[in-house]
């Protein structure tokens, strides 16, 4: 059972990384470029939580700034109900300029030291076990838990106007593609919402996947 389970995973992990090579990157990509305050503009992805939540989405504000390692701080604010959420998260650089990885902190949400009594399809039960050199053998991929993978892309910015990121996620329950149209002002030309709509299209997102985010003043001036 473990042997299929690692082997299906494996295959997944192949599919993504074949995704990823068509992926392109901005050219001659300026990190220090990228820093400061941008607004999400669009949102397109194929996730259930996407389906899930779409009717609640709005605009929000992200601040991108670099550690002293190199890597990117990104912090989201966003509205939720009748609050603003604020998201820290850190980008890893790789080896190609303008890609980053991220990993989700999350663990799975049945408990850790129960490998035979775990019921929830979120991972294997064998990954739950307690010891944390035997869940590393056992599961390699999630050594740490079942968090899901990000491969980020910045695809195409200008730097002083928009930035088009896409980002490939691998996960328990299975890949999806999410791509992000960020602005420097809370509006952008029609020729740009269409180039993020075409992208997006071209990443085998479905019309009802992608989103126009509505405006909101709403925990705009929480992130400033």
């Amino acid at each position: 059972m473990q042997t299929m389970l690692l082997s299906i995973l494996g295959l997944a992990l192949l599919g993504t990384l074949h995704a990823q090579d068509s992926i392109p990157v901005q050219a001659d990509f300026q990190q220090d470029k990228l820093t400061g305050r941008w607004y999400s503009i669009g949102l397109a992805s194929n996730s259930n939580w996407f389906k899930e939540k779409r009717h609640l989405m709005k605009m929000c504000t992200t601040i991108i700034s670099t550690t002293a390692e190199g890597n990117l701080e990104v912090t989201s604010t966003y509205p939720k109900g009748d609050q603003c959420v604020t998201r820290n998260s850190l980008y890893t650089k790789t080896e190609q300029p303008g890609r980053f990885s991220y990993t989700s902190p999350r663990e799975c949400s049945a408990s850790v030291g129960q490998p035979r009594t775990c019921s929830l399809p979120c991972c294997p039960c064998f990954c739950l076990v307690a010891d944390l050199e035997l869940r590393a053998e056992l599961c390699p991929m999630f050594p740490t838990g079942w968090g899901s993978k990000h491969n980020i892309h910045v695809v195409e910015t200008n730097y002083d106007e928009y930035a088009l990121v896409a980002t490939q996620i691998s996960k328990s329950t299975g890949p999806s593609t999410m791509v992000l149209l960020y602005s420097r002002t809370k509006e952008l030309s029609p020729e740009r919402l269409e180039m993020f709509t075409q992208f997006s299209r071209e990443q085998g997102l479905t019309d009802d996947e992608i989103l126009i985010l509505p405006q909101t003043d709403k925990c705009m001036a929480d992130a400033a």
